[in-house]
């Protein structure tokens, strides 16, 4: 992807951040039901929208910076193709569609679809850098800490029953 690319990508994150920042905030407060304000329906979309602001610019910084000075951008090869997206759109309506909520607990669910999408999109280059074993093993630690500290944060901070 060029880096006018990058730069298009990080406008249209950012319009859309800006599109739910702005619709949480016109969202009711609920103010005549005596509701906290840290628990305003348009609080959470309102963080989110944000921080997508945030992390546009964030993706906008290093485009801006490499390009050329002449006005134009360098290109550089693209991250993805069409078929690596249809896996991780395949893995993840598999995880959060069919398999979610059927029998095993979350955390287990979770740490399995982690491993298993970090696994299919390093392989390659943990086989080019014969690390193969190390890389796995280090998918696996990853995996299970974050669905533990994702199954924590919903359960004890956001107050959400996991299956």
């Amino acid at each position: 992807m060029s880096r006018r690319g990058e730069l298009i990508d990080a406008a249209v994150w950012a319009a859309l951040g800006a599109a739910i920042l702005v619709a949480s905030w016109r969202m009711d407060r609920l103010e005549h039901l005596s509701i906290n304000p840290w628990s305003a329906p348009g609080l959470t979309p309102g963080v989110v929208g944000a921080l997508m602001i945030v992390l546009a610019l964030a993706l906008a910084m290093p485009a801006r910076r490499a390009a050329a000075p002449d006005g134009t951008a360098e290109t550089s090869p693209p991250p993805g193709s069409a078929r690596r997206t249809l896996i991780a759109a395949a893995l993840c309506v598999t995880f959060a569609g069919v398999t979610l909520g059927r029998g095993l607990p979350f955390v287990v669910e979770g740490a399995f679809f982690i491993f298993v999408f970090t696994s299919i999109f390093s392989w390659r280059s943990w086989r080019e850098e014969q690390r193969v074993a190390r890389g796995a093993s280090q998918a696996l630690v990853i995996a299970v800490l974050a669905s533990s500290v994702i199954a924590w944060l919903f359960e004890s901070v956001f107050l959400v029953r996991l299956p």
